[in-house]
């Protein structure tokens, strides 16, 4: 079975599935109460209970409207006659009224065995993680075609038309992107082209977890930050899902068959953009589609769950009369087979095996008359296969222990031509040489393992958490590198509704094969970046649904790998042919700052959001006389921002708006001197990233009108990005020029007002 063959048929198998599921009567929701705990312990919250009186299908009552995860779980407990009562700070424990006497026919309740420490060592961290559910993420703007867009709403992120975000300073590939626990390297569509939208189809979203840093020991392999998307869970019976807006269209399927102890998830979806008129008419022709899905098995100690994610792209930018013209076709497939087992209440495993591979293809001129002349024809293969084994022991109440291991083997096959001629003034401008081409054939292959361990340990107001991590790898004659990674994570309850917690660790981040500097024809692996977190914060829950932290952060890179950076346009189509284009190895960088967050109920069915954070982040160059002196601000600083969110929902019409505004990033000073006395017009450079953007400013609205009907509903949703058509300018173009002339440099902006008018359709049976 071919490849392209194998895909189709995981796809159709899971859209397929339903027909395993017997018809019955609608009941209008498929919501589990398993999911709000879930989204509880994520934000901290431990609640104990007896599968018993909390079975998995047991669902949350259409009536049941609160946005707050505590709040909801009450109503829906009280709805099966059940309450949450807190016992400690920060726990509850799941039971019945002590007025509701069960019948005397009643069979006894078996004798369930819980421990305090159960959701400890299932990810939660010590510190304030920030969490999104499904209801959250539906509620931000621009977050329809694209759960990962949401997280915009979240503090320490920073972004602009990418929906890569910058954590905390760190480069947005520094951050580890995981998927019901399986680490994906790229799951991005339009690859070097700003990587617009993520792959992850909101339908495939239960919540989403970032950590902007001091994450457990568990997280390796990435420095900057961590986001941990938790696929949905299948109520009984089955729910379809069929959509379409100007960005995309798919379908999905999530159920759990009658007969069989098998669940099932499948989304496929393809791009519209090239079907429909192009947001502007020099867009070109993107396509882009993905598939992503799991089918999971029950057994009696556990489950068997296989899973895949693919992606496929092409890509024609550009217009005949552009100066940039690109071709691109991307290709990305990962399947996994895990297995999760519970030997018993203490202790649990899991194993997972994970094979991916991609292939991609871009090539493209650039023809600036007097400022470049350029081609490029780029190909990449990888291949990688992945095993990991992660443990829980819980030794007792107050104490459990995880540990694990995880091997891979990767390989990378590159092919890079590319023909640059740079007019010579314009190269010594920007210190390239006028002919920068350069054809490289690398096939990196890199051989890895890790080890981690932790324990973790409970007294009455105070938990602390060490973790320790060994990750090594071997490039063959390219390098052989190891990291150690201790990290400490400490949490005091001040009172019941009031924690502090501090967090410090190592991290280290090897290169992977997939991140070799091809366009300069990089031999042997860099060693791994090497950065200390410190951070210290406070998070208190004031009550009737308003929570908020505060939280002081610093990191410092004791060791950065080089990167480039193109001082003028960060939006070249292809930017390693532009000539502002410079490679940047700091000898060490800092990122430090302080967030506040908080949210809040305003009124009945409306709640808000809002973030101050004010933050520097810088690369270092005193130890390296060749570079620039002092410290130089990354490209992505941004030293104040500020977001905030409202979101109101009725019986029929939802609607919600979230701005954002932050202090512009920083930029390099130009300057055009025209020709005089016979010397030919010319550009001058002030010093790197000294000056800074206009402040930029955003205002996204969403509004959505649901038509319920018997045994589904239908959503129609309109979603205005940069409502108010603000101008934020971003950066500077070359434009062609005569001979003696100084070079037109044309300023540009980031996305003008755009808008998304969609619809979703789904149907249930239980």
């Amino acid at each position: 079975m071919n490849r392209r063959l194998g895909s189709s048929f995981v796809i159709a198998l899971a859209l397929l599935l339903p027909r395993l599921a017997d018809a019955a009567d609608p009941t209008g929701t498929a919501r589990t109460v398993g999911s709000l705990l879930r989204e509880l312990s994520a934000n901290g919250v431990d609640v104990i209970y007896s599968s018993v009186l909390v079975p998995p299908d047991l669902l949350v009552p259409a009536e049941v409207s609160s946005s707050d995860p505590l709040t909801a779980l009450r109503q829906a407990l009280a709805s099966h006659h059940l309450e949450l009562r807190q016992i400690a700070p920060g726990r509850f424990v799941v039971a019945r009224p002590a007025e509701d006497d069960a019948p005397a026919t009643q069979e006894p309740m078996p004798e369930v065995s819980v421990y305090a420490s159960r959701y400890a060592i299932e990810g939660r961290s010590l510190g304030v993680t920030q969490t999104m559910g499904n209801s959250e993420i539906e509620s931000v703007p621009g977050s329809s075609d694209d759960a990962l867009r949401a997280l915009k709403a979240l503090p320490g992120l920073a972004s602009n038309v990418s929906a890569r975000p910058y954590i905390r300073g760190s480069l947005s590939e520094d951050v580890l992107v995981r998927y019901d626990g399986i680490t994906l390297l790229d799951p991005y569509h339009l690859k070097n082209f700003q990587s617009l939208f993520s792959a992850i189809d909101p339908a495939a979203v239960d919540a989403i977890e970032v950590f902007s840093g001091g994450f457990p020991v568990n997280y390796g392999t990435r420095s900057g930050g961590v986001i941990n998307i938790s696929p949905p869970s299948a109520g009984p019976g089955y729910e379809n899902r069929v959509s379409a807006s100007l960005i995309s269209a798919g379908v999905s399927s999530i159920g759990t068959a009658e007969n069989l102890p098998l669940e099932w998830f499948g989304a496929i979806r393809r791009s519209t953009l090239d079907l429909l008129e192009p947001i502007e008419d020099d867009l070109g022709s993107p396509r882009f589609g993905d598939s992503l899905g799991r089918l999971r098995f029950k057994t009696e100690n556990g489950a068997w769950t296989a899973g895949w994610l693919l992606l496929d792209d092409q890509l024609e930018l550009g217009g005949a009369d552009d100066n940039e013209i690109a071709e691109a076709r991307y290709r990305d497939e990962y399947f996994w087979l895990a297995r999760d087992h519970r030997f018993s209440d203490t202790v649990k495993t899991r194993f997972a095996t994970v094979v991916s591979t991609a292939e991609r293809r871009r090539s493209g001129d650039v023809n600036i008359p007097g400022v470049v002349m350029a081609s490029l024809r780029d190909s990449q293969r990888f291949d990688r296969f992945d095993l990991t084994n992660d443990w829980t022991y819980v030794a007792s109440d107050a104490s459990s222990f995880a540990f694990g291991g995880e091997f891979s083997v990767s390989k990378a096959v590159y092919e890079h031509v590319r023909d640059v001629n740079i007019d010579p003034g314009i190269a010594t401008v920007f210190g390239r040489a006028p002919d920068d081409s350069l054809q490289v054939n690398a096939d990196p292959e890199v051989v890895a393992f890790s080890l981690y361990a932790a324990n973790r340990r409970k007294w009455s107001r105070f938990e602390a958490e060490f973790g320790l991590r060994l990750d090594a790898q071997d490039y063959e004659e390219r390098g052989q590198h190891s990291q150690w990674s201790p990290r400490l994570n400490l949490r005091y309850d001040l009172s019941p509704r009031t924690r502090l917690y501090a967090s410090a660790g190592r991290f280290t981040q090897a290169q992977h094969v997939e991140e070799w500097r091809v366009e300069e024809g990089q031999v042997r692996s860099d060693p791994a970046q090497t950065s200390v977190h410190s951070i210290l914060g406070i998070t208190r829950d004031a009550g009737a649904g308003v929570k908020w932290s505060v939280e002081a952060y610093n990191k410092d890179w004791t060791r950065v790998s080089p990167y480039f950076d193109n001082l003028l346009s960060p939006l070249a189509l292809l930017p390693e042919l532009a000539p502002d284009r410079i490679r940047i190895a700091p000898g060490s960088s800092e990122a430090a700052g302080l967030e506040f967050n908080i949210r809040a109920p305003v009124r009945d069915r409306m709640n808000a959001w809002g973030s101050l954070s004010w933050s520097r982040v810088a690369d270092d160059f005193d130890n390296d006389p060749g570079m620039e002196e002092g410290d130089v601000l990354r490209s992505w600083d941004q030293s104040m921002a500020v977001t905030a969110g409202l979101a109101w929902e009725g019986s029929r019409l939802s609607l919600s708006a979230s701005g954002g505004w932050h202090r512009g990033w920083p930029r390099t000073p130009y300057e055009l001197i025209a020709p005089s006395g016979g010397a030919p017009g010319t550009l001058t450079l002030a010093r790197r990233n000294s000056g800074r953007w206009a402040d930029y400013f955003t205002l996204d609205l969403k509004s959505a009108w649901r038509w319920r009907m018997r045994g589904g509903e239908f959503i129609s949703t309109l979603e205005l990005t940069n409502a108010t058509n603000r101008s934020n300018p971003c950066c500077a173009n070359f434009e062609g020029v005569a001979p003696g002339e100084p070079p037109r440099i044309d300023a540009d902006a980031w996305l003008p007002l755009t808008f998304n008018l969609g619809f979703v359709y789904r149907w249930r049976r239980n």
